[in-house]
């Protein structure tokens, strides 16, 4: 079962937080490591004395559409761009949610670059003031109800605009990921013009984000209902992996411990397509009997859910498959 399958259900477009926007969200799981390797480090705080690392994942729509493995200790926003840039299914987010964890100097700037938007969920609003810049001289909004705190350097972002050009197309070709180009502008002198350009840039994005957030508490639920959506994904990743009793990633190599987390997301994968079949079976059948008040209802039912799953059990993949018979199963099923 593929995610362009499950993009093609009748159930998908119902799960458009926006109709016109496709939101993508982000987040780090953290999973303990059964043995040591190179990217599993200590975090007294999730694994106590052991070593983990962190499922750094990207969902849209209930999908899990791409997941990496990074160290506990490495901050998740030097990923964000490397994790939209390698979904390579059909189903593209534009606007990406994440925690307060996503959010760095050059996140904003980046994903801008490649048609994106970064549009993490603020904990604080009035911790975000702080980080609102204008164009134009400063003293012109001394009376503004938000005044900015700083002007951006445009001269700077256009003095600089050829070398950024070259950033944008060595990430488009892969020469180099977000990770390390961050790592190199954190090495870089605070008065390097190429850094601080980049990051006049990012404070641009940020403050027009930052002003349509404050303004828009429809785009806060938005953003909010996105990142439940990638906790809930979370709560079912957190119950496969504990089928064998602990929160964690089995295997003694790097690459043991990658198939392991791509496992328990193919498994999850396969749990929401499953759920995600029946529930467009279901909504054909009131389709067909115009009844819009179980529709409306039904897009109220979220397909990350496994309390029907049997997850200790023994499985047979092999010898005459027979088709799984949606009627028989609808059949036992509690209407809406």
């Amino acid at each position: 079962m593929n995610r362009p399958h499950i993009a093609g259900l009748p159930i998908f477009p119902l799960y458009a937080i926006d109709p016109e926007i496709l939101y993508g969200a982000v987040d780090g799981q953290k999973f303990a490591a059964a043995h040591p390797t190179i990217k599993a480090r200590y975090s007294r705080k999730y694994f106590g004395t052991g070593t983990g690392v962190v499922g750094y994942s990207l969902l849209a729509n209930h999908v899990p559409l791409e997941t990496l493995l990074i160290g506990a200790n490495e901050h998740e926003s030097q990923y964000l761009f490397d994790i939209c840039y390698r979904n390579s299914t059909e189903i593209r987010p534009t606007v990406i949610t994440g925690d307060m964890h996503s959010v760095n100097k050059a996140n904003f700037a980046i994903l801008d670059w490649f048609g994106m938007q970064a549009a993490p969920r603020f904990t604080s609003l009035q911790a975000q003031l702080p980080h609102l810049f204008c164009a134009g001289d400063i003293s012109r909004y001394a009376a503004f109800l938000l005044p900015p705190v700083g002007q951006i350097d445009r001269c700077l972002i256009a003095a600089e605009l050829g070398t950024i050009d070259r950033i944008v197309a060595t990430l488009a070709l892969k020469e180099t990921s977000q990770a390390t180009l961050v790592h190199k502008l954190c090495s870089l002198s605070s008065q390097n013009r190429t850094r601080k350009a980049i990051f006049e840039y990012d404070k641009l994005v940020r403050s027009l984000y930052t002003l349509g957030y404050i303004r828009s508490p429809k785009l806060q639920r938005d953003i909010h209902r996105s990142q439940n959506r990638i906790e809930a994904y979370h709560q079912l990743r957190s119950a496969i992996a504990q089928v064998a009793g602990l929160k964690e990633l089995i295997g003694s190599t790097e690459l043991d411990i990658f198939l392991t987390n791509q496992c328990g997301r193919l498994l999850a994968l396969v749990i929401i397509a499953y759920n995600s079949i029946l529930l467009s079976a279901v909504l054909d059948r009131h389709h067909a009997a115009g009844d819009e008040a179980a529709i409306t209802r039904l897009q109220k039912i979220s397909p990350v859910t496994w309390q029907s799953i049997l997850f200790l059990g023994r499985y047979l993949f092999h010898g005459p498959r027979q088709p799984i018979d949606l009627d028989a199963v609808l059949a036992t099923a509690n209407p809406l």
